[in-house]
């Protein structure tokens, strides 16, 4: 009888844990996180430039997106994350783990 090799592949992990925050860490990116989506579902309501609140909401937007940006260059630069080209940092807001989501 002929005996066939066969050999495995095991995928690589959609995500990789690459550090971890404090829990102060964690709550000021998760009011960020909540702030931004709360303004993208007003801008989605308010989609008329000529509504009263739209140039604030787009300016808050703006704001909100650089602080949020800011905080994950920060951290990244703070506990030397590993990162990669297309890929993006994610947190698991229960546990302030930090993954590394591969990019495609």
């Amino acid at each position: 009888m002929k005996s066939e090799k066969t050999t495995k592949k095991t995928a690589l992990p959609a995500r990789l844990g690459v550090g971890k925050v404090t829990a102060a860490e964690r709550d000021e990116i998760k009011r960020l996180f909540e702030r931004r989506n709360g303004l993208l579902e007003l801008l989605r309501g308010i989609s008329d430039p000529a509504h009263p609140l739209y140039d604030r909401l787009v300016q808050d937007m703006g704001e909100t997106a650089t602080r949020f940006q800011k905080w994950w260059d920060e951290k990244s630069r703070q506990y030397g994350w590993k990162g990669e080209a297309g890929g993006q940092w994610e947190i698991d807001f229960d546990t302030c783990e930090i993954f590394l989501k591969k990019g495609r």
